[in-house]
């Protein structure tokens, strides 16, 4: 009966320390892991170029509303996807639209490659989303600058859309979803953009018709981590003073002029 005590005692004792074995290694791989990650998005610099929407595609941003009223309406994000090429997208604002009802543009476009395309300055109202309120702690959140048009969130809005795989150019539920490539650098956009996640939101979230639904298939977990990682990586940055610039100088306009 002590022989089998003994052989339990050390049975158990071997369980236990192979598990903690296990466990340690496992928290060293992560944190291996999790710091070569952070190095990498701390050395991450997306590909940037200009291609900028035709002058009738975007307006400025109105300090008051059609009734007179000031606005002042902290900025929000409101994500996209483009449901056809991003070459299609681009030749599309690019084209002079002087009816109104075809007017639309982004601020900024992430190509399947990970390729930010910035189409209109931030400077600028993008027409990315007529008839939308944004829904936030604060109540319901859209401004009216067209005695036409609904209200929207056009005017305090960062618009960013992210190509679509070619499985998602059509009109269904679902697609083959984006490249991690297109996540990081939305998430370098946001995080520089230094709008707080709890105003980041989606077409469908403030579109009032029930027809937007993008951006589609989208990982919401993954994308929310990449930027409170970039976040986290820019405030080490913002208190080292020999630490360079994070955010890299938006191109100069090219002598655009609003209409």
């Amino acid at each position: 009966m002590r022989r089998f005590t003994s052989k339990s005692s050390l049975l158990k004792g071997l369980v236990l320390f192979i598990g903690a074995f296990f466990c340690i290694l496992a928290l060293h791989v992560n944190a291996v892991n999790s710091q070569t990650v952070h190095s990498e998005l701390a050395n991450f610099r997306p590909v940037t170029v200009w291609r900028p929407a035709h002058k009738t595609n975007f307006g400025k941003r109105y300090p008051k509303d059609i009734y007179g009223r000031p606005v002042n309406n902290q900025p929000i994000v409101v994500l996209h996807e483009t449901v056809s090429s991003g070459a299609s997208t681009i030749r599309f604002f690019q084209t002079p639209h002087y009816n109104e009802s075809e007017q639309a543009s982004y601020h900024d476009l992430v190509i399947r490659n990970g390729t930010i395309v910035h189409l209109v300055s931030r400077e600028n109202r993008a027409f990315g989303a007529g008839n939308s309120t944004f829904r936030g702690p604060n109540g319901p959140e859209s401004v009216k600058t067209h005695k036409i048009y609904s209200a929207s969130v056009n005017n305090f809005a960062y618009h960013i859309s992210l190509e679509s795989p070619p499985d998602g150019r059509h009109n269904g539920n679902r697609h083959s979803g984006y490249t991690q490539a297109q996540y990081k650098s939305l998430a370098y956009l946001v995080a520089n953009s230094q709008i707080p996640t709890s105003r980041v939101t989606t077409h469908k979230g403030v579109d009032r018709s029930g027809s937007r639904r993008d951006p589609r298939s989208f990982n919401n977990r993954y994308f929310t981590s990449l930027v409170q990682r970039f976040s986290q990586i820019n405030q080490a940055k913002s208190v080292s003073p020999n630490a360079p610039a994070f955010v890299e100088a938006e191109p100069p306009m090219p002598g655009l002029e609003d209409r």
